[in-house]
């Protein structure tokens, strides 16, 4: 069995890899850039890997693959995030239907990608998923994942100084969310794809979240214990949201992230009763928040800790 994931080179694709590696599979990443293929996969007889970019009609060879994974990255560089998902979803579909022999697509989706409105950049998954259901293969899977843990750690910058702190756009700080780690993503995306069982519905919708709910406290306590130091939240509250994120995006993207972060509070369209709602199966990952801050950090600033 060849299992192709494209791109490979995000977290959550470089998670996949590594769970696929350990199974009797092939694993073929494409890369948009062969420079960014892990030495340790490299060294695995069971990995291959070409150049390719999603972004690029007709770049991609998914010639002899039986299973696919499809990421859709976030851009932040301003253009249209809508239009980015469904070019990238639409050249994944053709080069899935050229390929001939693809049985199964599994699509790293997101919690609330069944709504087009009210819940910003989450609608890139909702066109994806708008066009890879329609992709002429036996089995689609959408994996719809929770906030990811590893979200906490895109910015560190603040925890290196001498008073470290981070910021929370989740208020108040004591309200928990379903989270789960891009370890867990990994394994289960990985399980997903090589899961031959006759499915019940096409696309098979599954939830993916955390052991548990955390809050932002939770993430202060996590920081501090991985640290080894009292690290200070810095609450962004709903008011001040334009203001904070327009340090970050430019201004045509400005409101997906806005938009995106208010729909998580507890009285927004991803909020306390979205979360009592399961909209299928629900799998729970192992990784515990303090796990995956301790590690996220380690990686990403070689600590010994």
């Amino acid at each position: 069995m060849r299992v192709t994931v494209v791109p490979a080179s995000t977290k959550s694709g470089v998670a996949t890899i590594r769970s696929l590696l350990s199974k009797p599979v092939q694993v073929h990443g494409i890369y948009r850039d062969l420079s960014k293929v892990p030495a340790a996969f490299s060294a695995e007889a069971n990995f291959s890997a070409v150049e390719g970019n999603a972004s690029d009609e007709g770049t991609l060879d998914l010639t002899g693959s039986d299973a696919v994974l499809a990421i859709i990255p976030p851009v932040f560089d301003g253009r249209d995030l809508i239009e980015h998902a469904e070019k990238i979803s639409s050249n994944i579909k053709t080069a899935i239907e050229l390929a001939g022999n693809v049985k199964r697509l599994v699509l790293l989706s997101s919690g609330g990608a069944e709504f087009s409105e009210g819940v910003g950049e989450i609608k890139t998954n909702n066109k994806a998923e708008e066009v890879l259901r329609r992709t002429k293969v036996e089995s689609i899977v959408f994996v719809r994942c929770a906030y990811f843990m590893e979200n906490w750690t895109m910015n560190l910058a603040t925890l290196k100084g001498p008073d470290p702190f981070f910021f929370s756009t989740i208020t108040p700080v004591d309200y928990k969310i379903s989270m789960v780690s891009v370890l867990d993503i990994g394994t289960t995306l990985a399980e997903q794809l090589i899961d031959k069982a006759t499915l019940a519905k096409r696309p098979y919708i599954v939830e993916l979240h955390g052991p548990q709910n955390y809050s932002p406290l939770d993430v202060q306590a996590a920081f501090a214990k991985a640290l080894g130091k009292e690290v200070k939240l810095r609450p962004v509250e709903r008011d001040q949201l334009r203001k904070f994120y327009a340090q970050i995006f430019p201004p045509s993207i400005l409101d997906y992230w806005i938009e995106l972060a208010t729909s998580i509070l507890a009285d927004g369209k991803l909020g306390t009763d979205y979360m009592l709602h399961p909209r299928g199966p629900v799998l729970y990952g192992r990784t515990d928040l303090e796990a995956a801050i301790k590690t996220s950090i380690e990686a990403r600033f070689s600590y010994s800790m």
